[in-house]
């Protein structure tokens, strides 16, 4: 590649069981990218999923990656620049930047239980639509009683506020630009009600 870009490639895989073909594949597409221009492969541990990770699984993704015959010039055990390398030791960073999005706006508290969420999701189902969470009241409502919930120990999620109105364009290097109509998306969530981030959040 002439530019005098940096390249870096990720190798992310989740530690909930043993190293399958399509990681073998991503972590190979993504190395031999690497190393064709001088570029860095960086491995780094997708544990966000708390009740399947496992400690076992890191070790054995660590030996079959080697076994393979690819090595990493970032990530666990080999350390770098931009540690720490596993997702659950990055959460504080995670939890601040929900924080940034609560107080700009941009993200809200939702208290949905997940019976409500049931019965939404059931509710479209019969009316023959896609089920798009929006939040309903929680979306708008007083930061003030939300806390007051969050004190009294509610559980609750934290989701983005997405936009009701206009488009999202995304510029896809192969296909072009990618056209969403933002009444079609819902609110995703960020944070879980274990105050632990979802997997798109973290690896975003």
């Amino acid at each position: 590649m002439e530019n005098n870009t940096q390249i870096r490639v990720r190798y992310a895989p989740s530690p909930t069981g043993r190293l399958h073909v399509g990681g073998v594949r991503t972590a190979l597409f993504n190395w031999l990218f690497a190393r064709k221009n001088g570029g860095t492969f960086v491995l780094r541990i997708e544990d966000t999923d708390l009740e399947r990770s496992t400690e076992e699984s890191v070790e054995q993704l660590g030996r079959s990656m080697r076994w393979i015959g690819l090595d990493w010039d970032e990530g666990p055990e080999a350390g770098g620049p931009h540690p720490p390398y596993r997702q659950t030791e990055r959460f504080d960073l995670y939890r601040e930047a929900s924080r940034k999005l609560l107080d700009s706006g941009a993200a809200y508290y939702d208290f949905a239980t997940p019976e409500e969420l049931a019965e939404l999701r059931e509710k479209a189902r019969i009316e023959g639509r896609q089920p798009i969470y929006t939040g309903g009241e929680y979306r708008e409502m007083d930061p003030d009683e939300a806390r007051e919930r969050i004190e009294a120990g509610e559980p609750y999620t934290v989701r983005f506020k997405t936009p009701r109105e206009g488009q999202t364009v995304v510029q896809d290097m192969i296909r072009g630009p990618v056209t969403f109509e933002n009444a079609n998306l819902e609110d995703f969530v960020l944070m879980k009600s274990t105050d632990t981030p979802t997997y798109n959040f973290a690896a975003a």
